[in-house]
């Protein structure tokens, strides 16, 4: 079931990059027992505290560390930054995407899966300022770049919303006010979102911070991108020793063309994820 090491592995899973294919080869390759977050869910575990377990770096962070020694292997939708804070050494993987591509996949998944994006294009979509700040725009960029204390901290998109409830709360549904509750139900893919998630959506990108993505992504020890997946795959065989199997990519989503118009605004407005792509690119084809 293992590979023939005894290496321990992070993936920065990168939302909408292809990851959820990517758990099946972890599946393939490790069982429950040694795999976050799954070494942390029993059959009573319920879908709050399962979202937690995926998104919430405190959460994956004490997790990670408690079951120290027991995991082989922990993947998360968290910032690069979380590697500075578990213990031991984790070889670190991750996939970035064409940010045009993945922005496009995201705002179908968006319409697909959120109740407040139904029936809607997917430029109305993109409009949604918390999603396109939180999710959207130049989120690989952040998702490199952020500190520890930007990771850990959750802070409030600046647009009058009521007050984050706390993890607790969520879970029990106590003490939520009425203001929360109503938030709720006008927004609820957001409202569960944004109590989970790290705060990317106040950060603000500029060429510091892109920079400080280049420098952490040449620290991760195996980078791939979407359009050559399968040399990733094969890297890790190769150095490894993991199993690859040949299996179906999951969620994928239908095709559906839009304006070059619009593609070339998501280009402009993610012309940091545009840099950095480019440059996980020639990271990877130097493997």
């Amino acid at each position: 079931m293992a590979p023939l090491n005894n290496k321990r592995f992070l993936f920065i899973h990168v939302m909408k990059t292809g990851g959820t294919s990517f758990a099946d080869i972890l599946k393939i390759n490790f069982s429950d027992k040694v795999r976050y977050p799954n070494a942390c869910f029993n059959t009573d575990t319920d879908y709050a505290r399962r979202i937690q377990s995926y998104t919430d770096v405190p959460a994956f962070v004490q997790d990670v560390n408690s079951l120290g020694s027991q995991l082989r292997v922990a993947s998360a939708h968290v910032p690069y930054a979380v590697r500075s804070l578990l213990h031991g050494h984790y070889e670190t993987m991750t996939i970035l995407r064409h940010p045009v591509d993945r922005t496009l996949s995201y705002l179908k998944h968006c319409r697909q899966y959120h109740k407040e994006h139904e029936n809607i294009s997917l430029e109305e979509i993109y409009e949604r300022a918390w999603f396109k700040h939180t999710f959207i725009q130049n989120y690989q960029t952040k998702m490199f770049s952020m500190s520890v204390a930007e990771a850990m901290t959750k802070i409030r998109f600046a647009d009058n919303a009521p007050a984050i409830p706390s993890l607790q709360d969520l879970i029990t549904r106590e003490n939520l006010s009425e203001e929360v509750v109503e938030f709720e139900k006008l927004n609820p893919a957001r409202f569960t979102l944004e109590s989970f998630v790290p705060s990317t959506g106040v950060i603000a990108i500029d060429r510091n911070r892109l920079d400080t993505a280049k420098k952490n992504l040449t620290h991760v020890e195996l980078v791939g991108v979407t359009e050559t997946y399968d040399q990733f795959l094969h890297q890790l065989r190769d150095r490894y020793s993991w199993e690859i199997q040949t299996m179906p990519k999951r969620n994928v989503g239908a095709t559906q063309k839009v304006s070059d118009e619009f593609e070339s605004r998501i280009a402009k407005d993610n012309w940091a994820d545009i840099e950095l792509y480019d440059f996980a690119r020639s990271l990877a084809a130097g493997y």
